[in-house]
């Protein structure tokens, strides 16, 4: 079982994190409980648990300090699991900017912190595997010489997202003799975890979040496992290169156009992509030729202008169902993209459609 520290001033806190939580359960046990950072700084220096759980806000170290002085040290467990209330998910998001990959809301539920002890459980399974599959010296020289070429195939067919390709190489591995041994698949599976998980960190990706393809006493069943593998870090390189910036400002531009009538600020929309305030709003003005709040206004305006042409309502009350808070706002830069009032527009309006020439089918 992984060891985990709880740390939390709230005696309260703890006793849910021990009662509502089925550690055991989960592949867990609880290594020892602290009340404040300072003693959770000693206990895991001692004690070096594969997981901490830390409160945030605590007297005299909080969590964000715990998680930064281990890790300066060195001395950080492989996982970090961060507990907040909801107001102070500002410090969880600083918390992810150290590496945090969880974070759980207080009150704490059962269920929740069932799942998210079970994704970690997995990262800890695949980096214990990998670390093994590393210390055995020369696997890649203990494969059958075919074997070795056909990596390379394999790994080129992940790189294209060539899910046919990789398919056929795997399984025409899987036919050649000598292949059929626990050894041989052992060696296979670890070479191509290392591998997949080398190019998933140069993607800027977490290698620990896939499944391995742990060996199995049937090659059949593992030749399917290596499969599944092969389709995760697919999946996983396609959707690390879709992150990136071209890609991650035609994401934010979708964003903008179902929340443009949101009180959305530029480091409103920079927090929730993870990005620098500055960098997006440079970024976005390259792609798009406009900035941020110039395209907010101008998709309010564009539906401004559809309400005043298609509804009797009033005007303010237009101005306010677009996302303007105060009325000069939405005057200003209605003119300023019309040149016109929206009184004065929509009698224009009026006034051509009433001046167009009735059919005769309009008697």
């Amino acid at each position: 079982m992984y060891t985990v520290l709880l740390v939390d001033d709230e005696p309260w806190a703890i006793e849910g994190l021990q009662m509502f939580v089925d550690w055991e359960g989960l592949g867990f046990r609880i290594c020892g409980v602290c009340e404040n950072g300072a003693e959770a700084l000693a206990t895991a220096r001692e004690l070096m648990p594969d997981v901490i759980v830390t409160d945030i806000r605590m007297p005299e170290l909080d969590g964000l300090e715990l998680i930064g002085q281990l890790q300066g040290e060195g001395a950080a467990p492989a996982e970090f699991v961060v507990l907040s209330a909801y107001s102070e998910f500002a410090f969880a998001k600083r918390a992810m900017q150290l590496g945090v990959h969880h974070y759980l809301l207080k009150p704490i539920i059962g269920d929740e912190a069932a799942e998210v002890l079970t994704q970690i459980r997995m990262r800890l399974d695949v980096r214990s595997t990998l670390r093994s599959a590393a210390s055995s010296d020369g696997e890649e020289a203990s494969l059958p010489t075919l074997a070795v070429h056909r990596m390379k195939d394999v790994l080129q067919a992940i790189e294209d997202a060539d899910r046919g390709r990789a398919a056929i190489v795997i399984d025409s591995l899987f036919q050649e003799p000598g292949s059929r041994s626990a050894e041989w698949v052992e060696l296979f599976a670890g070479s191509l975890t290392i591998r997949c998980s080398k190019l998933i960190r140069e993607s800027g990706g977490d290698p620990g979040l896939l499944l391995s393809p742990q060996p199995d006493s049937e090659p059949a069943s593992v030749q399917m496992r290596i499969l599944s593998y092969t389709e995760q870090v697919i999946a996983a390189l396609q959707s690390l290169r879709e992150r990136r910036p071209g890609n991650t400002m035609a994401e934010i531009d979708r964003f903008i156009c179902e929340h443009y009538r949101d009180p959305l600020s530029i480091r409103d929309i920079a927090a929730r992509f993870y990005l620098n305030p500055v960098y997006l709003g440079k970024a976005y003005q390259d792609k798009f030729g406009c900035s941020i709040l110039e395209r907010m206004h101008d998709l309010r305006i564009a539906e401004a202008c559809e309400k005043l042409r298609g509804t009797s309502e009033p005007i303010n009350a237009i101005s306010e169902r677009v996302g303007y808070s105060h009325y000069h706002h939405f005057l200003q830069h209605f003119e300023r993209r019309t040149g016109r009032k929206p009184a004065a527009y929509r009698a224009l309006i009026g006034d051509v459609w009433r001046s167009e020439p009735l059919l005769e089918t309009d008697f």
